[in-house]
């Protein structure tokens, strides 16, 4: 069974937490809600409403008529400023905890609920990593949208395989070595300068670290489970350290300085491909890339048709391309997408133009 608790004003959640508990079949769920907002039922279980800012004064009995064999719990925008009080060890079964969108500064009052899988402290004021050390069987942690400088706290969770420190203030990527259990790193929307310290973290699957500060693709050579990697908005000048990678499925590249596509030779599975919003003037390098399926180029200096025939014609599953912002559209105008569709006869989509 999962429970969730919502402050009444529905317009400040995250839409997206609130589809993750409506959408779980995995678990029975039940929603709490304020009781002026749903009618009485068996399956739901009401809590008062939430205090006024700057946050509730005590969090006693705010749980109470939740069922102890309760599995998920979600308290989402209800201003809490400490656990304390909400007596969790008593619901022995939950294994996943989630407190978005609140007003806590200090990660504390867990050490009852050691058997949390999930636990997600997104959107609230913490600055420090502390006091998970018990949390061991811990898989899924976010700690995004905080205040976070320092990547700490988190030796002992071994069990990690996701882990989230989006839109924080870490400048540098360190303390992860014993995370080889690891499938999913977000650190996007940091301070970060440098890749560096991921070699061992040999099971990783996908890595997010747009919006930083990173001028060179270096330190993955290990990482040979990678299928995805997002280094988005930041400063990268050529596409390099990528040769090792055979699995990689999904490269974003957008929104840096890279003037050339190279450095793909290696990625053969590479079935998107997103270098859209750089200085790239040629299409190139792509020849071997049979089993490209999307292209995202829109808003470089690619001015030749010639080159889109060469390097694309014979990529059968190429299903979509992005040119828009190129010569190629905007000196070709009301011919670009026909000269593109005779060209590349197997697209399905011609920038957000679905085509038959």
């Amino acid at each position: 069974m999962r429970v969730t608790v919502v402050e009444p004003d529905v317009s400040h959640s995250r839409p997206v937490a609130l589809a993750e508990v409506q959408h779980d079949t995995s678990v029975q769920t039940a929603i709490v809600q304020h009781s002026s907002s749903v009618e009485s039922d068996d399956d739901v279980h009401e809590v008062p409403a939430a205090a006024d800012p700057p946050g509730l004064t005590s969090n006693d009995g705010l749980l109470d008529d939740v069922p102890r064999d309760i599995e998920s719990i979600d308290l989402i925008h209800y201003r809490l400023l400490t656990l304390e009080g909400l007596d969790l060890g008593r619901f022995k079964q939950m294994t996943r905890l989630s407190v978005r969108q609140n007003l806590i500064h200090k990660i504390e009052h867990l050490d009852d609920v050691a058997q949390l899988e999930e636990i997600d402290f997104y959107d609230n004021r913490i600055s420090t990593v502390c006091n998970l050390d018990g949390l061991t069987h811990l898989k899924v942690l976010d700690l995004s949208f905080n205040k976070v400088r320092k990547i700490q706290g988190i030796e002992s969770l071994i069990h990690l395989h996701d882990l989230y420190f989006v839109a924080n203030k870490i400048t540098v990527i360190e303390n992860l070595g014993h995370l080889v259990n690891l499938t999913n790193l977000e650190l996007g929307a940091n301070r970060i300068r440098k890749l560096e310290n991921l070699s061992l973290l040999v099971n990783l699957e996908q890595l997010w670290i747009g919006k930083n500060k990173i001028s060179k693709i270096e330190g993955l050579e290990n990482l040979k489970k990678l299928r995805l990697i997002s280094i988005q908005s930041n400063r990268l000048t050529q596409i390099q350290g990528l040769e090792t990678l055979a699995n990689l499925e999904e490269l974003y590249l957008s929104h840096n300085a890279i003037e050339r596509i190279q450095g793909l030779e290696g990625n053969l599975k590479l079935s998107t491909l997103d270098v859209s919003n750089n200085r790239i003037t040629q299409l190139e390098g792509l020849d071997h890339l049979t089993e490209l399926e999307e292209l995202w180029a829109s808003n470089n200096q690619l001015n030749q048709f010639r080159q889109v025939e060469q390097q694309l014609q014979n990529k059968t599953k190429l299903t979509t391309v992005y040119f828009e912002g190129n010569p190629l559209e905007t000196d070709a105008r009301a011919v670009y997408r026909r000269k593109i569709r005779v060209l590349l006869p197997q697209l399905k989509q011609i920038d957000a133009v679905l085509v038959r």
